[in-house]
Order: structure tokens, then C-alpha cells, then sequence
């Protein structure tokens, strides 16, 4: 990866994907020049596959394809045709991995190579584990990002892995199309408006993946390279955190959003955990983050209150989660609820 091209400091994601989107628009018919106009980005930019763009590109660019072609499932189809080259350097290493097991590992520690706003978990949950994705774009494009990128995920599974290991997908969002549509894609039972994102995959295949494609030193090796990676990015910081990040979505699964009890996960006193976390982030942040994800995802399903929220997101009332809503969004949970539902 050059470090010889500008990258936007903040809300990033790879140009290759970019890329992808703008020759699928084109072979659609949506003009390059047109594409320029609309999001400000020179086309020129998009053709090295490992730069970043700014994330406000995406966002104008989904809404021009939503306005362009209302009666498309735009997503579906960007997802089917795209090549799996869409992920860039990173995507090329991490596809090497010698099992499934160590891919989804290395997925989650290095998610932030593809979008710096992206989170990947996977969560074991008995025979199930969900490759659980959260980008914040997805609230805005109406959940297009989220079906690309679980669709591309999809993919992946299917052409490294036998048949069995992917069992089912969820979305936070509404359906954007006829919902056979999505099952005939996936292949595998596909449900929408759930808590979080995910790809779910069966436990016990994962388990059973074996090398087919390499020595397990293969792992050892692929994690220098993406060290290396991270380092010429200047993402070493960021990685110091992750164990904290992994740690604050487990907690959260139990509805402890506490910084004693993330102290306690991490085995450490309080003060050491302040000490360990980077300038200009604080455990507070990171818990109230897990909370404002964890809200998006409860808000989208109508069948839960305004004060179960509050109350499954650890608020002793409903008064002191809408003021933290009110903080983190700038809207009441009520607008957001109204919003994503209309």
C-alpha cells in the first residue's frame, strides 16, 4: 500500500471499494461524469485500489442510486457482481488465512483496514456464531452498505468453505425488496429489523474447517504482513484498544455497560484501564458507543418499548436515556424510532 497518495484522517473506507460501485453505476448506466458531479470525488481517485476515500462519498453516491434506480435492489445486485478484489490489500491477505476460524479472526482484528468507522465482532452463542458488523453509514444509506457487505461476506464463505457454515443472515433494517430475493442470493433463511447485522454461522462447521489451502504458519506470516499494513496507515494505536472494544460488546451482550465492570472483564483496577486507554478516548466513550449501537438496534424493533430500551441498556430511567440519546444523535429516540420506520 502507498503511503505516497493523501488519506482522509477521519471516516475513511477503502477506494477499491468505490471503485466497484462506480463501474457497476457505469454498467447501469449512470455516467462517470455524472458520479463526479453528484459527490465532488474526481474519478481519478478511484483507481488505486489501496487509497481511501472520505465516507460522505458513499453517502451521496447510495443516495444517487437510490433516486436513479428506486425499483432495483441495488445492493443485491453490487453484491453479486462485485470481485472479491473490493476489499483491495487487506482483502488479498486476509483471504490467504489457512482456516475459517483464523479469516474471522483476523477480520475482526483488522476491519478497520477496510473502513476505520467499520466493527466487526464475532460472538459465540452455542451452536451459533455471529459475524456481527456494525458501520454507521448503514443508518444513513437505508442499509445498503450492510447488504453489500454481508452480501461480498456471503461470497466469501461460499467460495472458501463448504456448504453448511453460513446457516442464516440478519439485518437491523426493513426489507428493501421482495424478501425471496435475499434468500434466493444468500441461500440460507434471511430475517430483517433484528438487533444487529450478521452474518450467523454454524459453531460446530466452524469448528471442523481444516487447511485446504496452506500450512498453519500461513497464519503467523499473514499477520505480519497486515502488521505491517497497520503500521504504514499509523493504526497501531487503534489496535491497542481492540481487546478494550471486544470487551465492551460482551459486557454489553449482558447489559453491563459500566466502566467497573469492564474493569473487571479486563482483569484490571479501574484506573489501570484509564491508564491503558489512548489520548483523547476514555472508557466512558467506548461504553456509551456500545449503548448508542445497541439503542439503534432495540429502537428499529417496535415491539420493545421506549423504557425497555432504557432499561435493557442499563439506564435506571427513561428521563436519563432520552437526555444520552438526545446527546449521542442530537434526536430523541422516539424521532430516530419514527425515522427508521417510516
Amino acid at each position: 500500500m502507498s503511503s505516497s497518495h493523501e488519506t482522509p484522517e477521519k471516516c475513511r473506507i477503502l477506494s477499491s471499494m468505490g471503485s466497484v460501485i462506480v463501474f457497476f453505476a457505469a454498467y447501469a448506466g449512470l455516467s462517470v461524469e455524472r458520479i463526479s458531479q453528484e459527490t465532488g470525488i474526481d474519478p481519478a481517485r478511484l483507481m488505486d485500489p489501496d487509497n481511501y476515500l472520505p465516507e460522505e462519498f458513499f453517502e451521496k453516491f447510495f443516495q444517487v442510486l437510490n433516486k436513479d434506480f428506486p425499483e432495483r435492489n441495488i445492493a443485491l445486485e453490487l453484491a453479486a457482481l462485485a470481485p472479491i478484489s473490493y476489499f483491495g490489500t487487506p482483502g488479498r491477505l486476509l483471504l490467504r488465512a489457512p482456516d475459517a476460524r483464523t479469516m474471522l479472526d483476523l477480520f475482526v482484528d483488522n476491519c478497520d483496514l477496510l473502513a476505520d468507522r467499520l466493527k466487526i465482532e464475532a460472538v459465540d452463542s452455542g451452536t451459533e456464531t455471529f459475524f456481527r458488523t456494525c458501520q454507521p453509514l448503514s443508518d444513513i444509506d437505508g442499509g445498503m452498505s450492510a447488504e453489500i457487505g454481508l452480501g461480498l461476506g456471503a461470497r466469501i464463505v461460499r467460495k472458501c468453505f463448504d456448504e453448511g457454515l453460513l446457516t442464516r443472515v440478519q439485518f437491523r433494517h426493513r426489507a428493501r425488496g421482495c424478501i425471496s430475493s435475499y434468500e434466493d442470493f444468500f441461500r440460507v433463511p434471511v430475517t430483517f429489523q433484528a438487533e444487529f447485522n450478521a452474518l450467523v454461522l454454524s459453531t460446530g462447521e466452524l469448528k471442523k474447517r481444516v487447511n485446504r489451502r496452506g500450512r498453519p504458519e500461513i497464519r503467523t506470516a499473514l499477520e505480519q504482513r497486515l502488521k505491517c499494513l497497520r503500521q504504514e496507515l499509523g493504526l497501531e494505536e487503534i489496535n491497542g484498544i481492540r481487546d478494550i472494544r471486544r470487551t465492551v460488546m460482551c459486557n454489553a451482550i449482558k447489559g453491563d455497560y459500566s466502566v467497573a465492570g469492564l474493569a473487571r472483564s479486563m482483569g484490571m483496577s479501574v484506573s489501570s484501564l484509564q491508564r491503558r486507554m489512548p489520548s483523547g478516548t476514555t472508557a466512558g466513550r467506548l461504553l456509551d458507543e456500545a449503548r448508542y449501537v445497541n439503542a439503534m438496534g432495540m429502537l428499529s424493533d417496535s415491539s420493545l418499548s421506549i423504557d425497555e430500551v432504557a432499561f435493557r441498556l442499563g439506564f435506571e430511567s427513561d428521563r436519563g436515556f432520552r437526555k444520552a440519546f438526545q446527546r449521542w444523535s442530537g434526536r430523541s429516540p422516539a424521532e430516530a424510532r419514527k425515522e427508521m420506520c417510516a
